[in-house]
């Protein structure tokens, strides 16, 4: 037996919330969206050329909404250098929620993204950026994640991979950068790469796939972290095929 291969990459308090949420994910936004197509950083989904142009930046969270069905009436969404801009007081008609490298704020019904331009250099940074915020706006607008607002913004990581676009926040969970102080680590998300791992490997386990082609395209971690997971769902019974 291979070392680990009986024990997923998370405790078992994480591994409980990861299937208790993907589980709601599913009375909330039906089978059918989580048997959508799952992104993956290849022309088939993100064509033409990218130069880190705000125009660039624009496009790429454009092509992130539309997988996410978000009706484009429903958002607004703006670029920034340097700092976030300031968080609203939350009041009447506003919401807000800020991370490392975007915003998400609804103000008078309307959801407004807000995305550093300091991540435009790495298109697949971009798209973790907007899968996130997006992610905000399609739990919050019509009121689906109101009983999850402690834990909201892990939730809203999770989302990103019920929704298919777990390759790009797994991958891009924690960066480094080198600076005249060294070598640098920022995290981006709000939930680490073991629990992506497991939960790409949950959500691969509910679609019925056992080695997926797109588990590829993950970064060295979350794929080990992945593969350890899918070890660990093998000893289960089989899930009930979808409706």
């Amino acid at each position: 037996m291979p070392l680990f291969g009986a024990h997923p990459p998370v405790d078992d308090r994480e591994r409980q919330w990861i299937e208790k949420m993907l589980a709601w994910c599913v009375e909330q936004f039906g089978r059918e969206a989580l048997q959508a197509e799952i992104l993956t950083p290849t022309p088939t989904f993100f064509p033409g050329t990218y130069r880190g142009t705000p125009d660039d930046v624009l496009e790429v969270v454009d092509l992130v909404r539309a997988h996410l069905r978000i009706d484009p009436a429903e958002i607004t969404v703006a670029l920034y250098d340097g700092r976030p801009p300031a968080r609203p007081t939350p009041g009447a008609g506003v919401s807000a929620y800020q991370s490392v490298a975007g915003h998400y704020s609804v103000r008078n019904g309307v959801g407004v993204i807000a995305v550093g331009m300091d991540n435009a250099p790495d298109p697949r940074r971009v798209v973790a950026v907007a899968a996130h915020e997006l992610c905000h706006h399609k739990l919050l607008y019509r009121g689906a994640a109101s009983t999850h607002e402690r834990d909201h913004e892990p939730l809203t990581d999770l989302a990103t991979v019920f929704f298919g676009l777990g390759i790009f926040t797994a991958n891009a969970a924690f960066t480094f950068s080198q600076g005249t102080g060294g070598w640098r680590r920022q995290q981006l998300g709000y939930i680490n790469q073991p629990m992506f791992g497991y939960a790409l490997a949950r959500v691969a386990r509910l679609r019925g796939e056992h080695d997926p082609a797109w588990a590829h395209f993950l970064d060295t971690n979350p794929r080990g972290y992945f593969k350890r997971a899918m070890r660990y769902l093998q000893k289960e019974p089989a899930p009930e095929p979808p409706i």
